[in-house]
């Protein structure tokens, strides 16, 4: 554990409240929508083209962070740490591809 965490302990609340809060605004952005008939199959679309859209981008900002921890940080914790989250990202879109096919949408 880095120094500052060690000095600190307590910053790691302000993570756990943000996903709290995140959760909180999740469900009751869900519930209204849902009474307003918001979630309809345009939204549905616009959603999934947009997600697409994101996980593309991620993709190329993995790549371009991979190449500068290279370049400053060398091979090591976090190199191994961005291989790590790239391995996972393209793994679970391995497995929705897999999932959405044998479902037929």
């Amino acid at each position: 554990m880095s120094e500052d965490f060690l000095a600190n302990p307590s910053g790691i609340l302000g993570l756990i409240a943000a996903v709290f809060v995140l959760i909180i605004v999740f469900f009751v952005n869900r519930h209204i929508g849902r009474k307003k008939h918001l979630f309809d199959e345009r939204y549905q679309q616009t959603n999934n083209r947009a997600k697409a859209r994101a996980w593309d981008t991620m993709i190329v900002i993995y790549l371009v962070a991979w190449f500068i921890v290279i370049l400053f940080d060398g091979i090591g914790f976090s190199f191994f740490l961005l291989t790590a989250l790239y391995v996972l990202h393209n793994v679970t879109a391995i497995i929705t591809n897999f999932y959405f096919s044998a479902k037929g949408e």
